[in-house]
């Protein structure tokens, strides 16, 4: 075989290997405007309610938003899959500039946008896919998958209207993602703990210091240094949970310090028959005792 034949047979094998990966990249079914749930992650209400809320947001903003669904990409990038869709939508070029469309590859968790020309400067990329993978992953494994969708799609109607800049983060995101982090578990486990532990404290010094004879201004004056302390290091441990406002410590020390007194108070929460101070008491006699007198 001379080099002319052997360039010829490198060529049609290298041909035939492209072609065969260009074989394996997915076909797309014919595409509609509104949802196009191939991985069926749509119940059918929850369909026919994103459905009316597509076409009630285009029909008030003349901008849409499509979604596309799959099963798996099978080895094809979700970038070139959306762009290969977004150009199989049965729309106008006029429609197609001014729509956006959600690709969802559920096998992968994934997502990806495909914007139009005159909607491409609201979706910077790729903070937006990121906010929109962060809207969908939140049910990923959840009973409701397309409640992640109906976030994300959400989200997209609020860029577009204005409401909602995607380099910047709104209140209600700023809630989630606090919410997500655990970070109000400091608060509320400073609320629960401290009240109750500075009670806890201020009884045992109540016991300890009535036992001794401990003249009851100064037992209740260190029951409140108790327990706006025991408060204090409650707080401190708990602000590596996350933290919270002056106005949460306020609130916090305001019940503690009293909790703190009134545990001392012994005097008055442990009066009657039950006591937790050591009393000589007479022994009451049994009525055997009794028997000859």
């Amino acid at each position: 075989m001379d080099a002319h034949a052997a360039m010829k047979l490198l060529l049609g094998t290298l041909l035939s290997f492209f072609l065969g990966a260009n074989s394996f990249a997915m076909e797309l079914p014919p595409l509609q405007a509104g949802i196009n749930d191939f991985a069926g992650m749509f119940p059918p209400a929850s369909a026919d309610d994103l459905k009316e809320r597509l076409h009630r947001f285009n029909t008030e903003t003349a901008n849409g938003v499509a979604l596309l669904t799959v099963k798996s990409l099978d080895g094809e990038n979700i970038e070139s899959l959306g762009n290969k869709a977004f150009k199989a939508l049965p729309l106008s070029d006029a429609e197609l500039r001014r729509s956006v469309l959600l690709v969802v590859a559920r096998k992968e968790r994934v997502v990806g946008l495909q914007t139009g020309a005159d909607l491409k400067h609201l979706f910077p990329e790729p903070t937006a896919t990121h906010k929109l993978q962060s809207q969908v992953a939140l049910y990923w494994d959840g009973l409701r998958p397309d409640l992640g969708i109906h976030g994300a799609v959400h989200y997209l109607f609020g860029v577009i209207r204005g409401d909602v800049r995607v380099g910047s983060q709104t209140e209600t995101e700023k809630l989630q993602d606090t919410s997500l982090r655990g970070g109000e578990a400091g608060a509320i486990f400073a609320v629960c703990l401290s009240p109750f532990l500075a009670f806890f404290v201020g009884g045992l010094w109540g016991i300890y210091a009535t036992h001794y004879g401990v003249q009851r201004t100064t037992r209740l004056l260190m029951g409140a240094i108790f327990g706006g302390a025991t408060a204090k290091l409650v707080a401190m441990l708990m602000s590596l949970l996350g933290s919270y406002s002056d106005n949460l410590w306020y609130f916090i020390m305001a019940l503690a310090i009293p909790l703190g007194v009134f545990g001392s108070l012994t005097e008055f929460w442990m009066s009657g028959d039950w006591s937790g101070i050591p009393r000589d008491k007479e022994r009451r006699r049994k009525p055997e005792d009794n028997i000859g007198i």
